[in-house]
């Protein structure tokens, strides 16, 4: 009787294993969800490093394996049908736990590949790059590509795998990861100082001159402890550009409120000189990693989020 059994699981494994290989493979699975998140074949294609006819052929494919249609295609966009959302759903579950296991798996090596990086300038300038040597020591296959802008980008579009924004976020699909907070600091040079005079008391900013931020507006506004009103502080130039009204700072053309991280070795060298200390209200700036899912380097990303949050004083 038992070779009788054996013989019954070999069939039954037989018939499993057959019914496999008319599966889907993962990677289809994979070039699917990338399809549908980043909105078109087009934008998955730059995304991914691949022709937008080869995904398109490969979702062809998907739906002739399956015997549905998955997509209704236009000129313009493309629409999920109903057998495509409920694939979509399956599809993005094996994904995940694909990658998962192939995280698993590549947790015993060191992380490889490109990275590339979108950020503020002013971040990138005295966060980012003053420390990647260090980055690169410690992972040396990770090939890191900076790119610096203040203005909001489309991850897909830039070709980013994350980009690093300050403040408030809107709501949106992102995944994002808080890296940590920094205070501000209202700071002038000393030789301006000297000439337009010291003041005693926060009221006593109003007889300088500002350099003020084009945007966002809020960052012009001076608070203090014991004041019920901002004290308004004239204009002597404004900038789009933290990098830009640091320079003019550090030149004498006013005081401005600038983030800690900028301005810490400018204060340490006695470059600049902090304004009120203690007395300035404005919460710290919240500084946040945004990328996508499933179409981002997952190691080599992991370890570049842990590390740069350890360069930004929580």
């Amino acid at each position: 009787m038992a070779p009788l059994g054996f013989c019954v699981n070999r069939q039954v494994r037989k018939g499993s294993l057959r019914k496999v290989h008319e599966l889907p493979q993962t990677r289809e699975l994979a070039a699917f969800v990338a399809v549908i998140e980043a909105g078109g074949f087009a934008e998955a294609g730059r995304h991914l490093g691949v022709a937008p006819s080869t995904l398109s052929r490969t979702v062809s494919r998907l739906e002739e394996l399956l015997g549905v249609m998955l997509l209704r295609r236009s000129t313009r966009a493309i629409e999920l049908t109903p057998e495509g959302r409920d694939l979509l759903v399956a599809a993005q579950d094996i994904v995940t736990r694909t990658e998962a296991l192939a995280d698993l798996a590549d947790r015993g090596r060191a992380p490889r590949g490109p990275l590339r990086v979108n950020a503020p300038v002013a971040f990138t300038l005295h966060v980012i790059a003053p420390h990647l040597a260090e980055f690169h020591a410690l992972f040396p296959d990770v090939q890191v590509t900076l790119d610096m802008t203040d203005r909001p980008v489309d991850l897909i579009d830039s070709h980013a795998d994350v980009a690093i924004r300050f403040g408030p976020l809107p709501d949106s699909e992102l995944l994002q990861r808080p890296l940590g907070r920094t205070p501000w600091q209202l700071v002038a040079a000393p030789a301006y100082l000297d000439r337009a005079g010291w003041p005693d008391r926060p009221e006593d900013l109003a007889r300088l001159r500002q350099v003020r931020f084009t945007a966002p507006q809020h960052i012009n506004t001076l608070r203090f402890e014991g004041l019920e009103a901002p004290v308004v502080v004239p204009a002597s130039v404004q900038a789009e550009n933290g990098e830009a009204v640091r320079s003019l700072i550090l030149g004498g053309m006013g005081i401005a409120r600038l983030s800690e991280f900028m301005v810490g070795e400018d204060i340490a060298a006695g470059r600049l000189v902090p304004l009120f200390t203690g007395q300035l209200i404005a919460a710290p700036l919240e500084i946040t990693a945004l990328y996508l899912t499933r179409i981002s380097g997952l190691r080599r990303l992991a370890v570049f989020l842990d590390w740069i949050g350890t360069k930004i004083a929580l």
